[in-house]
């Protein structure tokens, strides 16, 4: 059974922890875009689509576009896009899961098993927190925008991050 400042922290833990799941999801939708567009981009200016409507251009037009078509694919390359794509997916999984955990807590928080799974969610926080330092963008704004809409959700006045 939970006392009254561990049923606290659930709740606080619990839209912490959909806060985060938003701000991943988002994050996950922000770059599978800019991967699409980088990706769209490259397709249609090395084809001969773009060939024949730059082929009247000046010159300097044609290798100004092969430039930022590599460009845009050394950056995709760089930062390999793709896994951090990745990355931001499983962080939002596990966020929304440990979100979930919490909310069924919340619901169960007078019970004997209560401080155990409490335990046991704060400890299953452990590696999306650290893989989420080490891998995924630290968005302070973005994140501060999905704390408030969390709170908007739960009716909530207005706090800062």
């Amino acid at each position: 059974m939970l006392n009254d400042f561990q049923i606290a922290r659930v709740w606080e833990n619990m839209l912490a922890a959909e806060t985060r799941a938003l701000y991943f999801a988002d994050l996950t939708a922000r770059y599978t875009r800019r991967k699409q567009w980088i990706t769209g981009g490259s397709f249609f200016l090395s084809s001969g689509a773009a060939a024949t409507l730059i082929g009247k251009a000046p010159t300097w037009v044609p290798i100004l576009l092969a430039l930022v078509v590599a460009g845009a694919n050394a950056y995709v390359m760089a930062i390999n896009l793709d896994r951090k794509i990745g990355t931001l997916a499983k962080l939002f999984s596990a966020w929304a899961q440990i979100a979930s955990d919490y909310e069924r807590l919340w619901s169960h928080a007078r019970t004997e098993e209560a401080e155990g799974e409490f335990e046991r969610i704060i400890d299953k926080e452990r590696q999306p927190s650290e893989l989420a330092a080490q891998e995924a963008p630290n968005d302070q704004k973005l994140l501060a925008q999905w704390q408030q809409h969390v709170f908007a959700m739960y009716h909530l006045k207005n706090q800062s991050a």
